[in-house]
């Protein structure tokens, strides 16, 4: 687990929180945490608090409310005790990327068998019932399933090697893959999971995680998480406003 510590204080006044969040992965996370979706999204859903950001890898934020390292952790999928859960509060858009020269024919999960699949911390389990059955733990396929904790390095391993496919949040490769200067365009995208791959925050206490539902459900109607994808580029797809009810 690497864990960074940020100091954040746009409400000086308000109750700190210390927030386990992931390494960055833009646009999600950027910065050292300073910036990106979920942490200018989390200033505004508690605005009323004064947020400390602690940075650790993905499997790691499910227990960091459990175990006592945070108040609070973003992108959990909310399977811990001693963890009160939030609704939905954005969604991954998750396709599986080949190289367009290496011209694999992938129509379906079932394809990406006999090669080696690059994905991030636990994504068996988030992905549907189909990629879950092939890549659990003791499944056939399981020894050409990799996870890679760092996406800049999922990313990086894709295209150090042909035959690789790479299966990631389409916003996270195309940052880091033309960042390290590659063109998309050499990519081909295969959209094999229609459904968002969709995450909650954990907290501490009930009370506060009713108050962050509240803070959403805000956002939401004022049209500030709406502004917010479009600021980061995010498609409204990864938004989950139409999915709330009052």
């Amino acid at each position: 687990m690497i864990d960074n510590l940020t100091k954040d204080t746009p409400n000086p006044t308000g109750r700190p929180l210390t927030v386990a969040v992931s390494l960055d992965i833009p646009p999600y996370v950027m910065a050292n945490a300073t910036r990106g979706f979920e942490v200018d999204f989390m200033r505004g859903a508690l605005s009323n608090y004064s947020l400390k950001w602690l940075q650790m890898d993905y499997l790691a934020l499910e227990s960091a409310v459990s175990e006592k390292k945070a108040d609070v952790a973003m992108s959990v999928q909310g399977n811990k005790a001693n963890t009160f859960y939030s609704v939905d509060y954005v969604g991954f858009i998750n396709f599986a990327i080949t190289r367009k020269s290496d011209n694999l024919r992938i129509g379906c999960v079932a394809d990406l068998k006999g090669h080696p699949v690059l994905t991030w911390e636990n994504a068996w389990t988030e992905l549907g019932n189909e990629f879950k059955q092939q890549y659990a733990p003791g499944s056939a396929e399981r020894p050409n399933y990799i996870e890679v904790a760092d996406q800049s390095q999922q990313v990086r391993q894709f295209w150090d090697k042909a035959g690789n496919i790479i299966v990631i949040d389409r916003s996270i490769f195309d940052y880091f893959s033309e960042r390290s200067g590659h063109a998309l365009s050499e990519a081909e995208y295969h959209n094999l999971f229609p459904e968002p791959a969709r995450f909650k925050v954990g907290f501490a206490d009930s009370a506060m995680r009713d108050e962050f539902n509240a803070g959403l459900r805000n956002l939401c109607r004022s049209g500030d998480y709406g502004r917010l994808l479009k600021s980061y580029h995010m498609p409204d797809m990864a938004g989950v406003c139409n999915r709330l009810k009052d």
